[in-house]
């Protein structure tokens, strides 16, 4: 006796479903991406505002702060505009040209605050084009390809409008304003100028960023897939949850799907509920077959809501009678006193309600001892069944209610199980047929 039958609609799924729209769940990644980068983007900022007073004198070192200032503004309003309905993924592409632009303007332009004797070209020895990179490596938080290769097209662009800039300059010099034979004839002369400005290194410097901006991309493209997979995968597992949910208790729906379809075979200490409905027979004989069915939808509803409310698990629907574990498959400490105080809902909802206008008495046995539980038949079709003596026991305790004119009788390993303050009633050692005498408790 004992394999899963379509639970009650009591018995429905509680779990939070994930993100059912997978672009609504891109949108929260690529948020919280935003997020982190803006994170990182404050504490490098507030490094950097830290050591710049050690590496540029008062009061130029103000200057660079104020910059300092501007960007942290750019990434504040950035994370806050995101938020808000009006905005537009493509706005962001707006943020990242304003920061590539800021951070080659910063890089280039001589500081106002200052009166250096170094002219203007020689920062293009300092190797500052580092901090284009910085940003760059920043967007991968975003999730969002396009934007990494915008970051690195905006960068190339503002870096190369930066040459653009220096060239112009009256005193630059570079191979396009001296003569090639001379150059040739004497580099060093050249290179070593201040005002002497590489062509050939800055446009290493914008291939290398480009390759590197397409580099990246890749790799953010790659973990937005796997995010796409991680959350289809998610909501598959929902779906199925929520499938099984319709023909079984959650708990052995969520134990399904982590044992990937099979409940493996266990011997455990559980406690059995079996409640039936008294006078069914004649029930149905003298009831519509619609009506019988709709007073058992009702009925199932009730009890199925006092089994799992207590953590029971409907383990069978068997005609009118109901089967229900508690520990098993799900282990619950407290599993003896649960199927007791789910006994007393049942009898508390067939008291105070009816059942497609019909009022209806239960019957409820309970038993606790060691059975085993676990996944029969065949390859494309298995069950959950229990066996064990406390199964038996809690079928016959049912039925002896009818002998005795009680709706609930409990047996003794049950009550000592349950611990102190269960206030049940000794009815004495019953004969049960097919096994020893039992301790039996009514309450």
């Amino acid at each position: 006796m004992n394999a899963i039958s379509p639970s009650s609609a009591a018995a429905q799924p509680d779990w939070q479903s994930p993100a059912t729209d997978i672009s609504d769940a891109l949108v929260a990644e690529e948020r919280e991406g935003f997020r982190r980068a803006l994170t990182g983007r404050l504490y490098a900022l507030l490094a950097i505002s830290g050591l710049l007073p050690f590496l540029t004198p008062f009061p130029e070192v103000l200057y660079y702060h104020g910059l300092i200032a501007v960007f942290a503004v750019i990434g504040l309003l950035a994370n806050y505009f995101q938020n808000q309905i009006w905005f537009k993924p493509w706005h962001h592409y707006l943020f990242v040209l304003a920061d590539f632009g800021l951070i080659t303007f910063t890089v280039l332009y001589p500081n106002p605050l200052g009166d250096s004797a170094f002219p203007p070209q020689t920062t293009y020895q300092n190797g500052n084009a580092i901090y284009l990179f910085v940003l760059l490596v920043g967007l991968a938080f975003s999730y969002r390809p396009r934007l990494v290769l915008w970051g690195g097209l905006a960068g190339a662009l503002s870096w190369g409008l930066g040459l653009l800039w220096m060239l112009s300059l009256p005193e630059t010099t570079s191979i396009l304003s001296i003569d090639s034979d001379a150059f040739s004839a004497a580099p060093f002369d050249y290179l070593t100028q201040p005002t002497f400005v590489d062509l050939g290194v800055r446009l290493q410097e914008l291939v290398i960023f480009t390759v590197c901006a397409s580099l990246i991309a890749i790799i953010v493209m790659r973990s937005r897939n796997l995010v796409l997979r991680q959350v289809t995968a998610e909501r598959e597992r929902h779906f199925v949850r929520e499938a099984l949910g319709k023909y079984v208790p959650v708990s052995v729906a969520n134990a399904i799907v982590a044992d990937r379809g099979v409940l493996k075979p266990q011997r455990q200490t559980a406690t059995m509920l079996f409640a039936d409905i008294e006078g069914f027979t004649g029930l149905v004989e003298r009831t519509d077959p619609a009506e019988v069915f709709a007073i058992l939808n009702d009925y199932f509803a009730a009890i199925g809501a006092a089994i799992v409310d207590q953590g029971g698990v409907i383990n069978q629907f068997q005609g009118d009678a109901v089967l229900a574990t508690f520990n098993l498959p799900v282990e619950d400490p407290d599993h003896a006193a649960a199927a007791v105080r789910a006994a007393l809902g049942i009898r508390q909802a067939c008291q105070n309600q009816t059942f497609a206008n019909h009022t209806i008495r239960s019957r409820v046995g309970i038993a606790t001892g060691e059975v085993i539980a676990g996944s029969v038949g065949s390859g494309s079709q298995l069950a959950y069944t229990v066996h064990g003596d406390a199964v038996n026991l809690a079928a016959r305790l049912e039925q002896m209610n009818k002998e005795i004119g009680t709706t609930i009788l409990i047996a003794g390993e049950t009550v000592r199980a349950a611990g102190e303050g269960l206030e049940a009633q000794q009815v004495g050692e019953i004969p049960i047929r097919g096994r020893a005498a039992a301790d039996v408790y009514s309450i």
